[in-house]
């Protein structure tokens, strides 16, 4: 199922001003969510998806391994669009038996093998969404 008017973004991190994704598709959507990137062989460089208020994800039917970020909105920030990176999770292999938390998260990003490493996103990172 295509979504249906999907909403591309971009994912910057303000500590490098590094472009980490320039193709990243926000997950609204239920069956977008469900699907997530399942039925696909992989993510291009600059490639990504988002899902807003969503502390966890699973592994299952993927067929490849991705990095995964997790944000989280800080109060301290006065615009729309700016998270903390509360954790980090590099080549998270396909088939994974258990989900991927983070308590302190609020939103996924997943990411190509290697963005993580790439960009030395770490926790604590300020990142940009627009």
């Amino acid at each position: 199922m295509v979504e249906i008017n999907p909403q591309w973004i971009r994912v910057e991190s303000l500590k490098n001003q590094a472009l980490i994704a320039d193709r990243c598709l926000v997950a609204e959507r239920f069956f977008t969510r469900l699907r997530g990137l399942i039925g696909k062989t992989g993510l291009a460089s600059g490639e990504g998806m988002f899902f807003p208020r969503c502390n966890d994800i699973h592994m299952w039917f993927m067929r490849f391994p991705i990095d995964v970020v997790f944000l989280r909105k800080n109060e301290s920030f006065s615009n729309e669009g700016k998270y903390l990176v509360s954790s980090v999770h590099e080549n998270v292999k396909p088939w994974r038996l258990l989900p991927l938390m983070d308590w302190r998260g609020s939103e996924a990003l997943e990411l190509p093998i290697g963005t993580i490493a790439k960009h030395a996103i770490q926790a604590g990172d300020e990142i940009c969404i627009s």
